[in-house]
């Protein structure tokens, strides 16, 4: 073989090798998919645990046990109709402080959310859903709510939903009106509509739901593919108070005191 021909040759392996060296770099720094999701998922565990620490720091700082609105609070520049709010339902008071626990559960908005059964049922419903604002700790949102259940037929969700709004007409008639109603094949919302003065509101929604959900089956992993397999009727009342969510009680400024020793210095 003639020297330039073999100088051929070992320029031509450099180059190669010089090629493999360049890929081997990029790929070796390129991060894995596995360590993306792992760095991903350490971002949201330090988000989350920022988000129970600032909601623990703020139930330190509240000292009361229920919040209440002041004579003529308003919200928005409108004035907080009192006469037409609801106050409570199903025993829970809107306005009552949480209490924080070690690890609390937040929703996407860092509100905290407690879930547990009801002590008397509402019709249907056994259990209830509770948030409390960010803000200022207080309960805004109640839902009293019944799982998706099997043995409801469409005629018979319709009369139940009618039934709750009936109870609901009973116990809070002079703040309701009456009822906004949709009524579809696999939801059906009946909306109250508060009575509250012209240019004046409650701030607060009242809703009565049956609506097709997934029947939870016991012993069945969620997610899988029986889980999902079969619906059934669910049902819920929703009070939600917006005015209450993001309400900031004015706080007393501290007073000057001026002690005889300072008069005295003068």
């Amino acid at each position: 073989m003639s020297i330039k021909m073999s100088m051929v040759i070992l320029a031509a392996l450099g180059i190669a090798l010089d090629a493999n060296a360049i890929v081997g770099h990029r790929v070796q720094g390129r991060p894995t998919d596995a360590k993306l999701i792992s760095e991903g998922g350490a971002a949201e565990q330090k988000k989350k645990n920022a988000a129970e620490k600032q909601a623990r720091a703020k139930a330190k700082e509240i000292t009361i046990e229920k919040l209440e609105f002041p004579q003529g609070a308003k919200h928005n520049s409108l004035p907080i109709n009192m006469s037409s709010r609801i106050e409570s339902l199903c025993g829970y008071e809107i306005g009552s402080i949480a209490k924080v626990s070690r690890h609390p559960q937040l929703d996407k908005d860092g509100n905290i959310v407690i879930t547990e059964k009801l002590k008397t049922p509402f019709r249907k419903c056994t259990q209830v859903e509770l948030k409390y604002s960010k803000v200022n700790h207080a309960l805004y949102y109640i839902r009293v709510f019944a799982p998706a259940q099997k043995k409801v037929t469409d005629e018979a969700a319709s009369a139940e939903v009618e039934a709750m709004s009936g109870a609901l007409k009973t116990k809070f008639d002079e703040k309701i009106s009456g009822f906004t109603k949709l009524d579809f094949a696999s939801e059906k919302t009946y909306r109250a509509n508060m009575n509250v003065p012209p240019l004046q509101s409650s701030f607060q929604t009242l809703e009565v739901r049956g609506y097709k959900d997934n029947i939870e089956k016991r012993g069945v992993l969620k997610g899988s593919a029986d889980a999902r397999k079969e619906l059934g009727w669910a049902f819920s009342v929703i009070l939600e108070d917006r005015a209450m969510q993001s309400f900031v009680p004015d706080t007393p400024k501290p007073t000057t005191d001026v002690s005889q020793k300072d008069v005295d210095a003068l």
